[in-house]
């Protein structure tokens, strides 16, 4: 790991960071548990059409700008990868490759493609294209630090993909299944970079008909998908809406049939029937530190201020009890999850006892800082701050717009953040990699047992192997607190009848090859 370029990676850890979900809302309730549609289990039909509301637009068709949460749910529908998640978002199956062999003496994948692939408009796809896809992933200036085990590729034959890597990488496999790994046509099918990603081909379930940026994404059927049984739907839209109230009205008058994230304070506004939550999400919210400077130098400060967080607390007033309590400082719910048995304790003396050990003087200014676009990321802040104040801690609350926010955050120019970040693929590798290529998430503090417990994870064969590397790391992060883990917190989506067949993963990608119109 310690070969990783962390400037992409610091991309995407300061974007995800920023990312409010909303809360206070009722207990959501209803729908299925685990994040699949309550549409029963009639037989699927084919026809008719979906809107979708989101909040934010994708960033764009090329991967190499994939931050948002809707870009990673909207490229793959598109432009499909190699593997893509399981229902259960444990693990990955097949996409384009029909089957792949990871052999661990050799550090090769050797992936298998489906026969007679052939891109949207009919030109035949090949281990070639495969091969040119994997070398822009690898160059990615947002995520190509998450592909640094591969080394090169060789194409055997037209249906067989060879990746060579400098270790035996199993994170590098389940990596392959978030949804910025796509295949797109070798040299960009004789077009520039920016000509093809306005205008993008791929072998999707569907095709891009036409992209309103910010405003609109209407997806139609692809007749040349693999699988020739899918998509069921014919047309898929999305409509941007950044406005949640808004984004209710439009729901409730029928005139949107899903909402992908609602706010969790709108919870009680949705019938149960038609919600469906998953819970908790493949997300950590928490307190990030800056441990480059006091008083986040100090360990004992780090310690008060975790014991300082009653989580039950602060989960009822943030989220309206829409969260789990976090358990570590890794996301549950993929592969590789495993706590460390560690225990995040709370309470307002032990808190004072810490902080009056530590070198943090009565009265001394610490400033917090959270995003001041959503009445969620505000609420939280005021619900820390208090809690903080009550331990003895004269907090500064800062209420930035989010680019500030970033910028400051990037430069260190802050003592303690409020956000989130979460999984976009089936492992903790990846959130347990950016950690590692970010310091500690801006922590400042050194990452060697971390580092050398990624390294372990990543080569490990079996689930006891995986999981004993994540519980060193676990363990790492509970005693020295290069930052708070606070919640896991649950997301919610709106689903009116008429959507069938959804099914969505911890890290909340969907296929929506399978949705259907009831």
């Amino acid at each position: 790991m310690a070969r990783m370029r962390t400037a992409g990676a610091v991309l995407l850890a300061l974007n995800l960071l920023v990312a409010g979900c909303g809360g206070g809302g009722a207990d959501p309730g209803g729908g299925p548990p685990g994040g699949g549609s309550p549409g029963g289990d009639a037989t699927p039909r084919r026809g008719g059409s979906l809107t979708i509301l989101r909040a934010s637009d994708i960033d764009g068709w090329d991967p190499d700008k994939a931050i948002q949460l809707s870009t990673f749910q909207t490229l793959p529908q598109v432009m499909e990868g190699l593997v893509v998640p399981s229902a259960d978002g444990r693990s990955v199956e097949p996409g384009l490759a029909e089957s792949w062999k990871l052999d661990a003496k050799a550090k090769t994948i050797t992936f298998t493609l489906r026969p007679g692939l052939t891109f949207s408009d009919g030109r035949p796809l090949t281990s070639a294209d495969a091969a040119f896809s994997v070398g822009l992933w690898r160059k990615g200036l947002s995520m190509g630090t998450l592909y640094s085990a591969i080394t090169g590729t060789d194409t055997p034959d037209p249906r067989t993909l060879v990746v060579r890597m400098s270790r035996a990488s199993t994170f590098t496999l389940a990596w392959l299944g978030n949804g910025s790994s796509i295949v797109v046509p070798k040299d960009f099918g004789g077009r520039s970079r920016a000509d093809f990603f306005t205008r993008p081909v791929g072998a999707g379930p569907f095709v891009v008909a036409s992209y309103q940026p910010g405003r609109r994404i209407v997806l139609e059927r692809n007749p040349r998908y693999h699988n020739p049984g899918l998509p069921y739907l014919d047309r898929l839209v999305y409509e941007v809406v950044a406005d949640p109230n808004q984004q209710l009205l439009r729901f409730q008058s029928r005139q949107a049939d899903a909402i992908e994230a609602v706010p969790l304070d709108l919870a009680a506004q949705i019938p149960r029937p038609e919600r469906v939550v998953v819970h908790p999400s493949a997300t950590i919210h928490g307190i990030f530190v800056n441990a480059a400077r006091k008083p986040g130098s100090d360990l004992h400060f780090r310690r008060a201020v975790s014991l300082a967080i009653d989580r039950a607390r602060y989960i009822q007033a943030v989220f309206g009890g829409l969260a789990a309590p976090a358990t570590g400082g890794l996301p549950p719910r993929v592969q590789g999850s495993a706590g460390c048995g560690c225990v995040y304790e709370t309470g307002v003396e032990l808190a004072r006892q810490e902080l009056a050990r530590s070198s943090y003087r009565p009265g001394t200014k610490v400033e917090l800082v959270v995003d001041a676009t959503t009445p969620f990321s505000t609420r939280a802040g005021e619900t820390a701050a208090a809690l903080l104040r009550d331990a003895g801690v004269e907090v500064d609350l800062q209420k930035l717009e989010v680019q500030v926010l970033v910028d400051r955050q990037a430069k260190g120019d802050y003592d303690l953040s409020l956000g989130e970040v979460g999984s976009v693929s089936p492992t903790v590798g990846d959130i347990f990699g950016l950690i590692v290529a970010t310091g500690g998430l801006y922590s400042g503090l050194p990452m060697k047992t971390i580092s050398e417990a990624f390294d372990r994870m990543d080569v490990a064969r079996t689930d006891e192997e995986r999981t004993e590397a994540v519980r060193v790391a676990e363990t790492w992060i509970h005693d020295n607190l290069p930052y708070i883990p606070a919640a896991f917190p649950d997301r919610l989506f709106a689903v009116s009848p008429k959507v069938r067949g959804l099914t969505v993963t911890p890290f909340l990608s969907y296929p929506a090859q399978r949705l259907w119109a009831g």
